[in-house]
């Protein structure tokens, strides 16, 4: 598999319902069906879940990350 590295912007209303369907997936353990980019991929109900915050030269971010084994 190749090496991959893209973002997205998306409206509220996306990242909304992105994050709504990711959180009841999460819950349930089931896992979630999502397109970033023009590739579609199943992330597992068992991947594993981290929080990250950078600050760097007055910008700051923050990144919701789900990790897993393909």
């Amino acid at each position: 598999m190749s090496d991959r590295d893209v973002e997205r912007d998306c409206s509220v209303e996306s990242f909304v319902d992105t994050l709504r369907r990711l959180a009841d997936s999460l819950e349930k353990k089931e896992s979630f069906r999502i397109q970033v980019v023009n590739k579609r991929f199943t992330v597992p109900g068992n991947a594993t879940l981290s929080i990250e915050h950078e600050a760097e030269d007055g910008e700051e971010e923050l990144e919701l990350q789900l990790r897993w084994k393909s």
